[in-house]
């Protein structure tokens, strides 16, 4: 008897990465968890914004064609390309998304690097446009795919230097900023906005919301996911 096929998971990395750092937790998702992992890489930097949403969405639908179902985990601006490729073009597959770290609700740390004309080309185009101000991102919960977003509070982190932070933070992002009304779940885990791609327990909430659409009640401390 045949074993089932390894549902798809894509991760999609940060601004300045090149999906390297995904090592630990895709080796994590893939024999902790039975995933069948890839990464997906794009310029950062460069590009056309719509254009890397349309080849990760190519990439999905190749995917998906062997298993049915295709999920995503985003980091950081990584989880920027990965709701607007939800958004645009993917409705129809089904499967799952957790972001990490991504400030969907607007980042301060974006902006105020995008105030300073001499700072402004180290972040390039996609973090300004897709990150520095809220874009009134709202996810359809009742659209057949979950969202998760988990979100860290170790302040270790470049944007600090870039944003005042008066509230919980990862060093690069706030709490707050990982919010959109319409989240199915959102948690807060203690690492900092790079650490959590290698920490365990982050490892074990994707892969269980991957799989049940939830994160596991046992840790973490949860948050409204309204947005409120």
């Amino acid at each position: 008897m045949m074993a089932a096929a390894r549902e798809p998971v894509i991760l999609v990395h940060g601004l300045w990465m090149t999906g390297l750092e995904f090592g630990v937790l895709r080796q994590r998702l893939q024999t902790r968890h039975g995933f069948d992992a890839h990464v997906f890489s794009y310029p950062s930097m460069h590009g056309n914004v719509d254009e890397i949403v349309a080849e990760l969405a190519e990439f999905a639908h190749q995917l998906a064609a062997g298993a049915g179902r295709v999920h995503f985990v985003g980091h950081s601006l990584g989880g920027a390309i990965v709701y607007r490729a939800l958004e645009q073009g993917m409705r129809d597959l089904p499967g799952n998304a957790v972001l990490l770290g991504s400030p969907l609700n607007g980042s301060r740390a974006a902006n105020g690097v995008g105030r300073l004309n001499m700072l402004r080309p180290l972040i390039g185009p996609h973090a300004l446009a897709e990150l520095a101000q809220p874009c009134g991102r709202c996810w359809p919960g009742d659209c057949g795919r979950s969202l998760g977003a988990i979100a860290g509070t170790r302040r270790l982190g470049t944007g600090q230097f870039f944003a005042h932070f008066d509230d919980d933070n990862d060093g690069t992002v706030a709490v707050s900023e990982t919010v959109i009304p319409g989240l199915n779940d959102h948690i807060v885990l203690p690492h900092s906005h790079v650490g959590m791609l290698f920490a365990n327990d982050v490892a074990a909430q994707v892969g269980h919301f991957l799989r049940h659409g939830h994160f596991a009640q046992e840790t973490g401390k949860r948050t409204r996911a309204d947005g409120g």
